[in-house]
């Protein structure tokens, strides 16, 4: 499961997800970034984000409550997308689009108001982003992959197919080591988070 060759044949299998839910996210940030990307429900997600973030505020040490509530919440994130995708594939799929438009519609509302997207981007996303995004897709992916070995699973076993549960079986054995990667990128996103992006957006 953890060998080099078992790695590689993982990756192989979910690689086509990973670029789809990579092209989902991206889609949806141009979409959420659009003036009717605004709706209510975009707007009631900025909310809770900010109220998160004012969580941990009145915490002797900020930085390090900052740091075990981002960890948390992205691990447990990047779990539910990936085994809940078990369901068809559309938790992953919601996610990718819902994180994709939220980010977007950030964009887009800084921009209308003049303020600078490029110097958030820089010092608020970039320096964390670069592992957390990586850990969010290949999360994604896993889940699709999974969702869709059951669908095959289950129509293949409809039909009479030959070991129609094969791609399942290797989603879930792929998705152990893909779990150890996803904690190990989201830990140190959150270092990184907590700290320089810390530092940079204060």
């Amino acid at each position: 499961m953890f060998s080099r060759q078992a790695l590689a044949a993982s990756w192989k299998d979910v690689r086509p997800y990973f670029i789809f839910a990579l092209i989902l996210f991206f889609a949806a940030m141009v979409v959420g970034g659009t003036p009717n990307g605004a709706t209510d429900f975009m707007k009631d997600q900025v909310r809770s984000m900010e109220e998160l973030a004012h969580q941990t505020e009145g915490a002797d040490n900020p930085q390090l409550a900052f740091f075990w509530l981002i960890f948390k919440k992205n691990v447990q994130a990047c779990v539910m997308t990936m085994y809940l995708g078990i369901g068809a594939g559309i938790f992953p799929l919601f996610t990718m689009t819902l994180n994709g438009m939220l980010i977007g519609f950030l964009f887009g509302t800084m921009a209308h108001e003049g303020l600078p997207v490029a110097q958030l981007v820089v010092k608020g996303i970039l320096p964390h982003g670069i592992l957390e995004l990586p850990a969010l897709f290949l999360a994604a992916g896993f889940g699709m992959m999974l969702g869709v070995g059951v669908l095959k699973g289950v129509f293949g076993s409809l039909f009479g197919k030959t070991d129609p549960w094969q791609l399942f079986v290797r989603s879930i054995r792929g998705s152990v080591p893909a779990l150890v990667v996803l904690i190990v990128l989201l830990l140190l996103a959150a270092v990184v988070e907590s700290t320089v992006t810390y530092s940079l957006m204060s």
